[in-house]
């Protein structure tokens, strides 16, 4: 599995301790003198400008997935340089789902990440002990996109709808756009799995399918190029939590300190995102690899409302979530959003004064 990797970036307090340090040393020369002994301190650690041992910073893996708006929340804290202030040494990588990813967790190479909250219920099924801590999008953030000459949902009947693979996010999104408008799938409408977003909007354009189910900022893109838009999941579905951060539960307890300072980042870096739109902006520019500045714009727009504050994860969309995913899978029947739902750390910052706009 090739992971692609990201390292943190030294911060300007360095030379701010380079410099008193080097003003201790000027002083030391002036009076003839030669500088004490420095008080022996823990390996690796660093010297505040007091002279204080200062801890070493906490390693943790964090990952993103697919380039879209929903990994924001975390794009945006390790950007800002928020996660090496509250005392963290994180290394963000790419890892393209969240199936890999939740393999990689049970591996023990990644601690935390945005994960299809779909398939992390499905998952823990299969014995990974995965909690939710913080939300990212408690909406489905899609649209079901047509043919221009599909100008409303019931003549998708006998069409074919493209979406990325079964289970997924956007087979999910699917689903509920079919039942709301009375239509069953595999007897009118047939679903193609066509393996990434990207691949989706592709078939569009080369007619493979006579709709797709995509996410910003291809929907954007799919809008310019004529495409009609059916139904806008993000601003006119229900409350259903597609993405949340999660990880491993053993490794969350293991590692409390940790994870209040991963809270106190994501919050903060949520907040940047809400109240610097230019810098936001260049941050999707980054890791979007678009320049389109209409598309850029879009992007921030819906995604600077989406993304709660404080970040909860919605219990009332986990709940419809259950109840779903309780259709095929009687495993789930009866189920509460609490044996999910760990907000313990995300309650001790809002406790603090933070988390709020």
């Amino acid at each position: 599995m090739r992971i692609l990797t990201l390292r943190g970036r030294s911060r300007p307090a360095g030379l701010a301790l380079l410099r008193a340090s080097m003003l201790l040393l000027l002083a030391a020369c002036a009076g003839g003198g030669v500088p004490s002994a420095a008080p022996a301190r823990p390996p690796g650690a660093a010297v505040s400008p007091a002279g204080e041992a200062v801890p070493p910073p906490l390693r943790l893996v964090v990952s993103w997935s697919q380039p879209g708006g929903g990994q924001s929340g975390i794009w945006m804290a390790y950007e800002a340089g928020l996660f090496h202030e509250q005392g963290l040494d994180v290394e963000l990588t790419h890892i393209p789902n969240t199936s890999r990813v939740i393999q990689a967790m049970v591996a023990g190479e990644v601690q935390l990440a945005p994960l299809d909250v779909a398939a992390t219920l499905q998952a823990s099924l299969g014995g990974a002990e995965l909690a939710l801590y913080f939300g990212a999008l408690n909406r489905l953030v899609y649209s079901v996109m047509a043919q221009p000459e599909i100008t409303e949902p019931q003549l998708l009947r006998g069409k074919t709808v493209g979406i990325t693979r079964i289970g997924s996010a956007t087979h999910t999104a699917t689903l509920l756009a079919l039942e709301r408008w009375g239509l069953v799938p595999d007897r009118d409408v047939a679903l193609r799995q066509l393996g990434e977003v990207n691949a989706v909007l592709a078939g569009l354009e080369a007619k493979q399918v006579d709709a797709g189910v995509i996410s910003p900022p291809r929907s954007t893109l799919a809008r310019r190029a004529g495409y009609r838009e059916l139904l806008n999941l993000a601003t006119d579905g229900p409350d259903y939590p597609s993405l949340a951060i999660g990880g491993p539960r053993s490794w969350a307890t293991a590692n409390a300190e940790a994870m209040r300072r991963f809270a106190r980042a994501y919050v903060l870096g949520i907040q940047r995102l809400k109240q610097d739109k230019p810098w936001a902006i260049e941050v999707y520019r980054k890791y979007l690899g678009l320049d389109d500045p209409v598309v850029l714009d879009d992007t921030y727009e819906l995604f600077s409302q989406l993304f709660p504050l404080p970040p909860y994860v919605s219990e009332a969309g986990l709940a419809r979530l259950l109840a779903d995913l309780a259709e095929d899978e009687p495993r789930l029947a009866g189920r509460q959003p609490s044996e999910w739902i760990d907000a313990r750390y995300l309650r001790e910052v809002e406790a603090a004064g933070a988390g709020h706009p």
